[in-house]
């Protein structure tokens, strides 16, 4: 079975010096890609160019991204039908860059921005979806979707884990980040989840599940 998997950090670029990055290091996708290449299934990888966590072994590169414009060609010219699974452990961001203005309300340029400058205000939008792209293009794998929750109680972001497998046609959904604690949870829209205390737990978990 030909797993992808597209894993490590983004940025959004602001001006030609500085970007609104985040704090992964793709230590979960790697562990996870090696889990399974041990399970006898073939990953290949897709990741973020400022991916610090060291590469597994034995597992092809298949493509780079820095931003999520870059994911989003990537997408769009790969043949995606080639892979039975496709799993989305990047950190991807919530919102994208439109504009920034300084103290007197007048937009900046992409250049880089001055450093005496007062104050600068920045206008943010929705950043594009990946996972129902993902799904249009690959409609019958077995897409799981990541889903980091922190201002939310257990509760809340459990429901919000199961209502991604169903607004966004996902297989599963492995839910972490501060609301549920250390691990993992791994998650269809209906069963019981299953708990995972590492990311090599969480391997094996994934591997049967992508095996049945």
């Amino acid at each position: 079975m030909k797993v992808l998997i597209i894993a490590g950090p983004t940025s959004t670029p602001l001006d030609s010096a500085r970007e609104i990055s985040n704090r992964s290091t793709g230590r979960t996708g790697m562990t996870v890609a090696d889990i399974l290449r041990q399970s006898g299934l073939s990953p290949h990888l897709w990741l973020g160019e400022n991916l610090t966590h060291p590469l597994p072994p034995q597992i092809p590169v298949a493509g780079r991204f820095r931003t999520i414009h870059d994911l989003q060609k990537l997408i769009a010219d790969a043949t995606l039908t080639d892979f039975q699974a496709i799993l989305l452990p990047a950190a991807l961001p919530d919102y994208d860059f439109i504009q920034a203005t300084g103290p007197d309300q007048r937009p900046l340029s992409t250049q880089k921005w001055p450093g005496s400058l007062s104050q600068i205000d920045l206008k943010l939008k929705p950043s594009p979806r990946i996972l129902p792209t993902l799904r249009s293009k690959a409609p019958q794998a077995k897409l799981v979707g990541w889903k980091w929750e922190a201002a939310s109680t257990f509760e809340e972001a459990e429901k919000s884990a199961r209502r991604q497998c169903r607004d966004c046609k996902t297989n599963a959904s492995v839910l972490n980040g501060p609301s549920y604690g250390m691990g993992y949870l791994f998650l269809t829209e209906n069963a019981p989840g299953i708990p995972c205390p590492d990311a090599e737990a969480l391997g094996r978990v994934l591997a049967s599940f992508l095996k049945s």
